[in-house]
């Protein structure tokens, strides 16, 4: 097992030697980030009693609050390290349940030339799907983004399962999240033709995505969404097929209802989902 990290931090090594631009300032920094995503993958691998390796899909990289804009602009490379990061995995005979992804998170707990790495799993038995072929356009009632999900304060993983989820501090949202930034009623996310759009319901300390304040948008995966300063990223795992899509299932719910809560100051990482909440 040693061997096969040692390739996957090379492989990735390699990649930081070949390019000019830095994604962190130097490549010394670089250097660390490689070690430390490797080694936050070591600490998440799941190996089967079959021998089977599994590694976490989603990387958060923390970094001080006023260096976020920075280090998001060079969204590409982190985009094009994720990409190598499981090419190298793969070559080694690791298995990744969706497309892996590095995403940029405020802490304001580091200070300049800090930054933390932590990695989260996004099992794809999650999602209760099926390969199909649909037609979004003669099934309008097939609308839900397959396999979308938000990440949350970097340490926690909302699964979209609804074609309507309302989210905000009070308790009857489906997305609860306990961040005195937000409003009660914050926003909405609401699936339409296989996309989901995100509307800010006059909340008070706005919804922005990208930077940009909002009252509605199309999401796109990779979006960074700001609510009053809470951080989250949309995500969806990529089709690899141009021939297949995915069918929704409405996941079994008990009471007919169901809620996620979210501390945005915990320190654990863990995955949600409403069908996980009752």
């Amino acid at each position: 097992m040693k061997v096969v990290f040692h390739h996957i931090e090379r492989h990735l090594q390699e990649f930081i030697e070949k390019n000019t631009t830095r994604i962190l300032g130097s490549q010394d920094a670089e250097v660390k980030l490689v070690a430390d995503l490797v080694q936050a993958m070591k600490e998440q691998i799941i190996v089967d009693s079959e021998g089977n390796i599994t590694a976490p899909n989603i990387f958060s990289l923390n970094v001080p609050s006023e260096f976020v804009a920075d280090v998001r602009s060079n969204q590409s490379l982190l985009n094009d390290l994720a990409a190598n990061l499981m090419e190298a995995g793969e070559q080694a005979g690791i298995r990744f349940e969706v497309r892996v992804t590095i995403n940029v998170f405020p802490d304001e707990n580091l200070t300049e030339g800090e930054f933390s790495v932590r990695a989260l799993r996004m099992d794809s038995s999650l999602f209760e799907t099926q390969t199909a072929e649909i037609d979004l356009e003669a099934e309008p009632h097939l609308t839900i983004p397959p396999k979308a999900f938000l990440i949350v304060g970097g340490s926690k993983i909302f699964t979209l399962e609804r074609d309507v989820i309302n989210f905000g501090r009070k308790l009857d949202n489906h997305l609860v999240i306990d961040d005195p930034r937000v409003s009660r009623t914050h926003g909405q996310l609401r699936a339409v033709k296989g996309r989901y759009m995100l509307f800010d319901l006059d909340s008070s300390g706005g919804t922005y995505v990208n930077g940009v304040r909002i009252t509605q948008t199309n999401l796109q995966p990779g979006d960074v969404i700001s609510l009053a300063g809470v951080p989250i990223v949309y995500g969806q795992d990529v089709v690899r097929s141009i021939d297949e899509t995915l069918e929704y299932k409405p996941p079994e719910s008990t009471n007919g209802s169901t809620t996620a809560t979210v501390k945005i100051d915990e320190t654990d990482s863990d995955t949600i989902g409403e069908n996980q909440f009752s």
